[in-house]
């Protein structure tokens, strides 16, 4: 019987994971919401499974899904149509992170009376949209390029700001001050992943065309990312940009994986795990969940209203450097500010590093990421109102890839262009 059970519950896990995910075409609610609840019914509820055999997987999931969406974010990044969207992905960040920031931070001094240092932690925590949850609801709901590509933007430099942030703000002296220490530690992060992930990526770029047909490829690029992760991580950049950027850098060289037919492989490999460690980590995380108390109530609304007006005023200033849609296409800009796999891996970093005083963080953190998404599901069940369904992607857009030569000349006039099959890596 315990093998039965050992075997038994992931089972049971993976095929909830994936009916919720077709689910969520239909419903337009995101398949997080149904993950968490399952999470929570074996654990708090039903007490079937021990929130303390987990504690210790949860961070390790969590960085692992993070670092693969962020890759897998970076290799559907085209920089030419990234570039025309980039400075209303960057103000939108800029304004919702740093007002989120200020905001939670101000009503963390006012409402729990922390010492403002530990108000910047939360601020940071807190301040940020999740990735994890954004980037996979835009693949199923019928929406603008222009507004995808910016929220996409905003949420994967928003997680990275916001892991650097904290990072920083852990690991600041006590003789430096704040804006100082913040500021040198995030521009040598910065500089040091930037030059490792393009870097790996260039070198990456020029093997994988030697390697693209033998068996197996898919599993050495994952170690190849997990090494790209572990260098900008150990020689003191962040991990998770130095993954974004290698795979933004993959996306935009020649001969690169998203050209090719193995690179369609790579893709769906890449998707389909994240997807399950995704699934995994949410469950947990329902698992080990706690709720907050009643003595904790006014500050979580406050913090609640904190991020509403934060993301309101966010948008409103972000409107007018959102080029190519119509005003009424901008409002699930405003609905998408979702908290998710960050703030929860941040929240538990931040227990772990100071202790009892933050004592109450997992629980806010979660409460937090479930009011959050169910913005997100009314955002998406009114986006989704009249549209059409879209096909998922990467697998989507990879077939779209293959389909197209990757130097076509201009159709003639006298009869059209005969399109071949084929990708390049396979002539």
């Amino acid at each position: 019987m315990q093998m039965a059970h050992i075997f038994g519950l992931p089972a049971a896990l993976l095929i909830l994971a994936f009916v919720a995910n077709r689910l969520s075409k239909l419903t337009r609610i995101p398949d997080i919401i149904v993950l968490l609840l399952i999470g929570i019914t074996l654990g708090p509820i039903l007490h079937w499974v021990d929130p303390q055999n987990f504690q210790g997987a949860i961070s390790i999931l969590g960085t692992l899904a993070l670092l693969l969406i962020l890759f897998e974010g970076g290799l559907e990044l085209r920089l030419r149509q990234a570039l025309r969207y980039f400075p209303a992905g960057l103000v939108l960040v800029l304004l919702s992170f740093g007002l989120s920031f200020g905001l939670i931070a101000l009503m963390s001094r006012a409402l729990l009376h922390l010492q403002w240092s530990d108000c910047f932690l939360l601020g940071a925590a807190l301040g940020c949209t999740s990735g994890t949850i954004v980037i996979p609801v835009l693949q199923q709901i019928a929406t603008p390029d222009p507004i995808k590509v910016t929220l996409t933007v905003e949420a994967s430099l928003g997680e990275v700001i916001a892991v650097l942030v904290v990072g920083s703000l852990l690991n600041l002296r006590g003789d430096q001050s704040v804006i100082a220490g913040v500021t040198t530690d995030f521009s040598h992060h910065i500089l040091i992943s930037l030059a490792i992930g393009v870097a790996a990526g260039a070198v990456w770029s020029r093997l994988w065309p030697l390697l693209a047909g033998q068996p197996y490829v898919p599993i050495l690029n994952l170690g190849v990312v997990l090494g790209v992760y572990s260098l900008g991580d150990y020689a003191g950049g962040s991990g998770l940009l130095t993954v974004l950027i290698f795979g933004v850098t993959l996306a935009n060289l020649p001969r690169t994986p998203h050209m090719t037919r193995q690179g369609a492989r790579l893709l769906a490999f890449h998707a389909e795990l994240s997807f399950l460690v995704r699934s995994f980590f949410f469950v947990l995380l329902g698992i080990v969940a706690e709720f907050v108390s009643r003595h904790y109530i006014i500050p979580i609304l406050g913090i609640l209203a904190a991020l509403v007006l934060a993301r309101f005023v966010a948008v409103q200033g972000s409107r007018w450097v959102v080029r190519d849609v119509e005003r009424k296409d901008t409002e699930l800009l405003f609905w998408m500010l979702p908290r998710g796999l960050v703030t929860a891996v941040l929240a538990l970093e931040i227990v772990n590093v100071r202790g009892a005083i933050f004592g109450f963080l997992p629980a806010m953190a979660f409460t937090v990421v479930m009011v959050t998404n169910l913005f997100i599901v009314w955002g998406s069940l009114r986006a989704g109102r009249g549209a059409v369904a879209v096909p998922d992607k990467p697998m989507a857009y990879v077939l779209e890839e293959l389909k197209a030569p990757v130097a076509a000349p201009a159709p003639s006039s006298k009869a059209p262009a005969k399109v071949s099959d084929a990708g390049p890596g396979d002539e």
